[in-house]
């Protein structure tokens, strides 16, 4: 599968934060596309979606945007509910680079800034697609593991622990926690991971109390959400079984569910082709 390279970076302030971002495609009458990250170390939209730029920019004039804390942008404490705070950012990015509505493609925890995005501003998102997505405290049938003891520590042990973050731990993380066969791991994705987790201000946030806000459980405000929704799961997906997504399912007001039975946590790096055509589709339907 053919690639396009990594574009020449690009900052906008919002709210006295510097937002990274890069833009692939040219402008056309079709809506844009706005690729964000999920939160894992070291975690961008361009390392995210890097496999998907290629067939989305051949469509759209696409937008891969770091949040506050990950990739090139600031670094700074997050204050209040987490996916509020950062639905105001990625609006902010919005009004600044001058995009009134846009297409919202997101892994994981961008999958929860994008929903808060569109319930609050409905008017801002075309359609939107989320994979992996858990802005929920649990499933219809069980707690998510995210907030079991086994995952408490994981951002911790990959920044503090054993001499800090390494190439060897970032492929393990990778290997553990986003995909199910471990010989899809992407070496050029390992090394930009790698390199965009190991930031010396990243361990100041770690030791700031508070720094990464408050959790913000979405399911009350999922109706209102009036984009049309694609919900994608791996079946592997270590973070939650299937139920979370058919919670949300049952939830969202115009939803859609594909699972993806050989896949986990990062379908879209795992099955690129499927997800791409999947995606585009989706994308395209809009009138």
């Amino acid at each position: 599968m053919s690639q396009i390279s990594e574009n020449d970076s690009q900052f906008v302030s919002v709210d006295g934060v510097r937002l990274h971002y890069q833009v692939h495609g040219q402008a056309s009458e079709r809506l844009p596309v706005i690729f964000t990250h999920g939160g894992g170390p070291g975690s961008t939209a361009w390392s995210n979606f890097r496999l998907s730029a290629e067939a989305f920019a051949a469509q759209h004039q696409c937008f891969f945007v770091d949040f506050a804390q990950f990739g090139r942008s600031d670094r700074v404490p997050v204050e209040g509910p987490l996916f509020s705070w950062h639905a105001r950012k990625l609006l902010g990015f919005m009004d600044a680079v001058g995009i009134a509505r846009a297409h919202l493609v997101n892994q994981s925890f961008g999958g929860g800034v994008a929903l808060r995005l569109a319930a609050d501003h409905p008017e801002r998102v075309g359609r939107l697609i989320a994979i992996g997505a858990q802005p929920v405290d649990q499933g219809a049938l069980q707690p998510l593991p995210l907030f079991g003891k086994h995952a408490a520590h994981l951002l911790s042990d990959y920044y503090l622990a054993d001499g800090g973050p390494s190439l060897g731990k970032m492929r393990t993380l990778l290997q553990r926690y986003e995909l199910l066969d471990d010989s899809r791991l992407d070496e050029e994705n390992l090394r930009l991971r790698f390199e965009a987790s190991n930031h010396p201000d990243t361990l100041k946030l770690l030791d700031t109390p508070g720094a990464f806000g408050e959790w913000e459980n979405l399911l009350p405000v999922l109706h209102q959400v009036q984009a049309p929704t694609l919900l994608c799961w791996g079946l592997h997906d270590w973070f939650g079984s299937i139920d979370v997504p058919m919670l949300m399912l049952n939830r969202l007001p115009d939803a859609h569910l594909h699972v993806f039975g050989k896949a986990a946590h990062h379908l879209q790096s795992e099955c690129p082709d499927d997800f791409n055509r999947l995606a585009l589709g989706f994308i395209g339907a809009a009138q």
